[in-house]
């Protein structure tokens, strides 16, 4: 897929979207579902164009950090008017003239719309192959079950429309339970028109796969309010089994590995079963830009101002990460609060940068810049009392320093990897009861980076944030660690398993010590005073639908609490 037709398929997609000014091109108005949606090439561009709605990293509205912000680990500070993307927890139905509103990002009707209009188009287009029409159409099927379920999720009940609908039509909204089932059917049936991989010049397409692992993510998503839990367990089980089975993933070997999953010498790695397709002239990301230090190297070609780093991980997620004994840091009697980010699990490091961490410097990339968040500790340049990383944790991963400019990102963004299919298939294993076999995969994945398997240390004791089941929380506390500012994975952790209520609360920033970089128990600082002194509602479990689209049509009903 790396060579995609880009012009035509940004052409096509303006087309799709209604939009017939996208592009100033000769005869662009003479594009018609008559004249275009007729060969295989015409369908090939509008395939690759949709391309276009698998989930996007970044830190920006819409992007797949969002959900991020709405959990325990992190936050967003609103700077450069982008707002805080409701990581406050002062949820609104309205917008307000300024605020971005972010609750409806995953409510994406005209996405359906245009996938819908491309699988009514494909049946009459020439084709060379009935294998091929029906691969391609499997491609756009599998988006479309992708935005459904995202949005069975955040919504609820949602509107099941997989067809061509007039614009007068006022649809009510679909029981969860049944867009759900549809979900999975979907899934079921496309699962044998896809292949395995792609030669070279398609690598990067939908594959079986992806739709299995897709499939295991619905099935455990659904536990927080689907009945029957067991057949939830089951199907994520047989899903994650055929994968695994399928001998076609690996991890990749150490943490090098894991940190290379993250820049472009990652990109097409056995690790890797889905990711959004770096392409130059349609689809880069400026993840690297959003999240870098402002003391930092931003690439010779960077022309942006100083506001970056807006986002930041919270003191619990910090303070959480075990050492490399396998024990929280308040636990570890070998822990220094004066050295605090040695012997950590090594996946920090790639994670997160930290106090006192040395990056290229803003000026010369080849002179040291030391990042000091903390205000009392020169040089005060990523001072988070000013616009800058509100807690002093900031992100790391898919910053390349090697890049011309921090946004023109060229890696890959990987949506789902290896490591997650086998922590899933724990996941279900010990949600069935086989906790022996659970664990073996729980193991592989700490293994990989060097941590200390449980199966030698035993299970750790997690108080916050428990689910009453040791090993499933002892695999939620591996997913917190493995996917740290990646993706919303968390946010997943948080709804299906409705701990909301548990790790929802105040949120607290670096030690305001400046010599104890990782004091546990002394003062914190407070990002923006207490503007982030979030309480937990159990509506938030269903985002709201935003008032327009109720105001638009009276057949949408409110979510209950909004």
């Amino acid at each position: 897929m790396r060579n995609i037709k880009i012009i035509l398929s940004i052409m096509l997609l303006g087309f799709l979207s209604s939009c017939s000014d996208f592009l100033d091109v000769t005869d662009l108005d003479e594009l018609t579902s008559d004249s275009v949606f007729q060969s295989e090439t015409d369908m090939v561009f509008a395939l690759n164009a949709i391309y276009n709605y698998l989930p996007v990293g970044g830190a920006n509205e819409g992007d797949e950090f969002v959900p991020y912000f709405w959990t325990d680990e992190a936050i967003h500070r609103n700077i450069n008017s982008q707002g805080r993307f409701e990581s406050d927890f002062n949820w609104i139905t309205v917008s307000q003239p300024g605020n971005n509103y972010v609750l409806d990002d995953f409510y994406r009707y005209d996405r359906i719309a245009d996938i819908n209009f491309f699988l009514e188009a494909i049946p009459q287009a020439e084709y060379s192959t009935e294998e091929l029409r029906n691969r391609h159409a499997a491609e756009a099927r599998f988006i479309r079950a992708l935005i459904y379920e995202r949005m069975v999720l955040a919504y609820g009940d949602v509107a099941l429309i997989t067809e061509i609908i007039d614009p007068e039509e006022l649809p009510t909204r679909t029981p969860r339970l049944e867009v759900f089932n549809w979900v999975i059917s979907e899934l079921d049936e496309i699962d044998d028109q896809l292949p395995s991989s792609y030669p070279g010049p398609d690598a990067g397409r939908i594959t079986k796969g992806a739709v299995l692992a897709l499939k295991a993510r619905a099935y455990l998503n659904a536990l927080g309010w689907h009945s029957d839990k067991s057949a939830l367990y089951k199907g994520a089980e047989d899903a994650c089994a055929e994968i695994v089975n399928s001998g076609i993933y690996d991890l990749e070997n150490g943490i090098s590995g894991f940190a290379k999953l993250f820049l472009a010498s990652g990109d097409g790695s056995s690790e890797v079963i889905l990711a959004n397709i770096f392409v130059p002239e349609l689809r880069t990301q400026d993840m690297a830009r959003t999240v870098a230090q402002k003391g930092s190297w931003r690439g010779p070609a960077a022309t942006y101002g100083n506001n970056q780093s807006r986002p930041g991980y919270t003191s619990n997620f910090i303070e959480e990460v075990q050492t490399i004994n396998g024990l929280f840091p308040k636990d570890d009697p070998t822990y220094d609060p004066s050295d605090p980010w040695s012997n950590r699990d090594p996946r920090l490091a790639v994670s997160a940068v930290l106090p006192g961490d040395e990056l290229p410097d803003k000026g010369n990339p080849e002179n040291i810049y030391v990042y000091e968040p903390h205000p009392d500790i020169p040089p005060n340049t990523d001072d988070i009392t000013r616009p800058s990383n509100p807690t002093g944790y900031s992100f790391r991963k898919y910053i390349d320093y090697n890049l011309d400019a921090l946004d023109q990102g060229d890696a890959d963004y990987k949506i789902i990897r290896y490591s997650e299919v086998l922590l899933m298939y724990a996941e279900a294993l010990a949600g069935r009861g086989d906790n022996a076999t659970a664990l073996t995969y729980l193991d592989m994945v700490r293994d990989r980076v060097g941590m200390p398997k449980y199966v030698d240390i035993g299970l750790p004791t997690v108080t916050r944030g428990t689910t009453g089941n040791q090993m499933i929380d002892a695999i939620l506390l591996e997913r917190r660690y493995e996917f740290a500012g990646e993706g919303p994975q968390r946010w997943f952790d948080i709804w299906r398993y409705k701990l909301g209520n548990q790790v929802i609360g105040p949120v607290y920033g670096i030690p305001e010590s400046t010599t104890l970089y990782g004091d546990l128990f002394g003062p914190k600082f407070r990002p923006d005073g207490d503007s982030y002194n979030r309480k937990w509602d159990d509506k938030y479990y269903l985002l709201p639908i935003r008032q327009n689209i109720i105001d638009a049509n009276p057949n949408i009903e409110q979510n209950p609490g909004w």
